[in-house]
């Protein structure tokens, strides 16, 4: 019987070059994967999509993203969202290793929270309050 989630661990330090974690995670309708890039390397090739907007987190180092020939630099934690249509690229100008976190999604047909949330079908219950650890 499926338990309905999927857990998996990747340490940062086992990351190398693309990971891709989607289809091992059992996701149908988010993409996501670790991208580890050396000093001085980067994708070969910028791209877009029809319809998948992606977001680029920086986890680790300083890295570079290249948006319609603009170069921005993305320091460690670093968020940047991308529409579908704008041409991108993703590298690393530093002297250290780059790791990114790259996700991707397919909108859904209507955004019913007004685009809120992810898929913006998410339902509450205020009912269920978690109780956290004090420190």
């Amino acid at each position: 019987m499926a338990t309905g989630y999927t857990k998996f661990f990747m340490p940062l330090s086992r990351v190398k070059d693309k990971e891709f974690l989607s289809r091992p995670m059992g996701c149908r309708g988010v993409g996501f994967s670790f991208v580890r890039y050396k000093p001085g390397e980067g994708a070969a090739y910028v791209h877009r999509h029809k319809v998948q907007e992606e977001v680029f987190i920086t986890l680790q180092g300083s890295g570079t993203i290249i948006l319609d020939g603009k170069r921005i630099a993305m320091p460690e934690g670093t968020v940047i969202r991308v529409s579908p249509k704008v041409y991108r690229a993703l590298g690393n100008d530093s002297n250290k290793d780059v790791i990114y976190l790259v996700l991707g999604a397919v909108p859904p047909k209507k955004f019913p929270l007004g685009g809120r949330t992810l898929l913006g079908d998410g339902i509450p219950n205020r009912e269920k309050v978690p109780r956290w650890k004090k420190w």
